[in-house]
């Protein structure tokens, strides 16, 4: 049985990484304008739903649907939201957010394995938490001219590498 020399096995580890990574299709992803600027307590105030797609890494893709409410807190925002992927039975979660900053929110989320950091620049707001150990999870939300619509671009990454992606519309609705 042969051995892999060090250069060699450094070649197939990272012939390996570019196979995996290029597993799920990219996410377009629009630059942050100035305008229209995101409030996301004011835009998640009240009802919202989203309809999106979820692709993960050796699945076929899966329709997401999220209907949410959302309540202003003296220091923020509290989210309930419920969640059916596809024809999966629906499930609860809960966001709170608070504002640490002209432009940053920490808070919580039942699905987060630790705090929840977000941060608004103009009319993007980058949300980032980890769901164990080796898995994070990074969200773009892009509000739209009008303000009643938002596209969220969400990845979700095993060891860094991208495993699952969402593409996902969410409109006010009160």
């Amino acid at each position: 049985m042969r051995t892999l020399t060090p250069p060699t096995s450094r070649v197939l580890v990272l012939a390996l990484a570019v196979v995996a990574s290029g597993c799920l299709p990219a996410l377009p992803r629009p630059e942050p304008r100035p305008t229209p600027a995101l409030d996301p307590v004011a835009f998640f105030e009240g009802r919202t739903a989203g309809l999106g797609v979820l692709d993960i890494r050796g699945s076929a893709p899966v329709v997401v649907r999220v209907e949410s409410v959302g309540t202003r807190t003296a220091d923020g925002l509290r989210l309930q939201q419920t969640v059916t992927r596809g024809d999966d039975e629906p499930s609860e979660r809960t966001w709170e957010l608070r504002q640490s900053g002209p432009a940053t929110y920490a808070g919580t989320l039942t699905d987060a394995s630790g705090p929840v950091e977000a941060t608004v620049e103009g009319n993007e707001l980058t949300i980032r938490y980890k769901t164990g150990s080796v898995t994070s999870v990074t969200q773009h939300v892009t509000l739209e001219p009008g303000g009643r619509l938002a596209l969220n671009l969400m990845t979700v990454r095993v060891l860094g590498i991208p495993w699952a992606r969402l593409t996902e519309q969410i409109r006010r609705l009160d």
